[in-house]
């Protein structure tokens, strides 16, 4: 009986340290991510993730793996600023085609891409609508070029996004996450059963999963702020009409000759479409000019003599 409640005594003990393990790792995990200005974000604590064994010493182990470390973006030695930059370039010229084609060749020559070419026409109109990417060192220069060949510039905007202070917090966030994933590791290695190693495998599977958002996010903030997108709109140069004289005789003469032929043309036309069509009517009206005239040639009666 004695055996007994010792075991029971025991497995208590037990599960209070198990208990008092899980609350102290989920408070080292915490990962608090500094922002630019200052604030200060609380992000996911890992739950669920119990240690085999309840000795201060790994206790001490395990939370030391998963302390957060923050750094102010003033103390990163070669950071740059993150900035996302657009222009929208209107432009007139002579010859569309070539401009286009100009274009193209500027933004490949600074080490820049086209995503995307169109070239519309409409009747003897030709316009063409560029999207480039170009090197962010490039993009006053490239954009100076593309000014040069049109005839005049209709639109001229640029604008920039700084996404500086996400970048920052999403390295924080990395690098707390990987922190916590080096923890859940060592703790996996200690699984003192199945359940405790599959609860901190489901913590780990979540916590890695997490790290690959953010490294897709920095990364695509990466290319945004490397390469900046010109989107650039050419139609061809209108010239006005050259103006008309209040009165001018031989336009006058011009427009009635003109008018004349219209005339005879139309009347042309309506008589060779009527003997086209009626050329069915001939044998008829050949039938009725024969019974005319036979009639007409009938003897007359002789007159008597007095």
């Amino acid at each position: 009986m004695e055996a007994v409640r010792g075991a029971i005594v025991v497995k208590s003990l037990g599960a209070s340290v198990l208990v008092l393990l899980v609350l102290a790792l989920a408070s080292c995990g915490t990962s608090e991510m500094k922002s630019v200005d200052g604030g200060v974000s609380v992000g996911r604590e890992p739950a669920g993730v119990a240690s085999p064994t309840g000795s201060g010493e790994d206790l001490a182990q395990s939370s030391e793996g998963a302390v957060s470390v923050t750094e102010d973006p003033a103390a990163l030695g070669d950071f740059g600023r993150k900035i996302v930059k657009t222009a929208d370039l209107g432009l007139r010229s002579e010859d569309v085609r070539k401009s286009a084609a100009l274009a193209q060749q500027a933004a490949t020559t600074a080490g820049g891409t086209v995503l995307s070419s169109q070239v519309n026409r409409s009747g003897d109109s030709v316009t063409a609508d560029l999207v480039l990417s170009v090197p962010s060192e490039e993009f006053e220069r490239v954009l100076d070029e593309l000014r040069g060949l049109g005839q005049k510039v209709t639109t001229d905007s640029i604008s920039g996004q700084d996404v500086t202070e996400e970048y920052v917090d999403l390295q924080s966030r990395e690098r707390n996450l990987r922190a916590t994933e080096e923890s859940l590791l060592r703790l996996y290695d200690r699984a003192g059963n199945v359940e405790e190693a599959l609860s901190i495998q489901r913590e780990l599977t979540t916590v890695r999963g997490e790290i690959e958002l953010v490294q897709g996010r920095i990364k695509y903030l990466d290319q945004r702020s490397a390469y900046s997108q010109i989107t650039l709109h050419i139609q061809p140069v209108t010239s006005p009409p050259p103006p008309q004289p209040s009165w001018d005789p031989g336009d006058i003469v011009a427009r009635a000759w003109d008018a004349s032929l219209s005339v005879l043309q139309v009347m042309a036309t309506a008589i060779i479409s009527a003997l086209v069509f009626g050329w069915w009517l001939a044998p008829v009206l050949v039938g009725i000019l024969l019974w005319w005239r036979r009639r007409n040639k009938s003897p007359r009666p002789a007159a008597t003599e007095s």
